[in-house]
């Protein structure tokens, strides 16, 4: 079951922060309800998986003049 963070929550020796979607036993559902909101609906979007991944542009250092 996917559950939202209403703070920082320390979850099986994970901490997640306020807001964070994260997955838990059924079994805890009602123990993390006073700790985090219920959101089955709402899917984890770790990474967009639509965005592209591109490297990062590699600067280098600008060559002296020469004399």
């Amino acid at each position: 079951m996917k559950v939202k963070a209403k703070h920082w929550v320390n979850y099986n020796g994970t901490w997640h922060q306020a807001g964070e979607v994260f997955a838990i036993d059924d079994a805890d559902v009602a123990e993390m309800q006073q700790y985090a909101e219920v959101a089955d609906e709402q899917p984890v979007a770790e990474t967009d998986p639509t965005a592209e991944h591109t490297e990062p542009v590699r600067r280098t250092r600008a060559r002296k003049p020469k004399e």
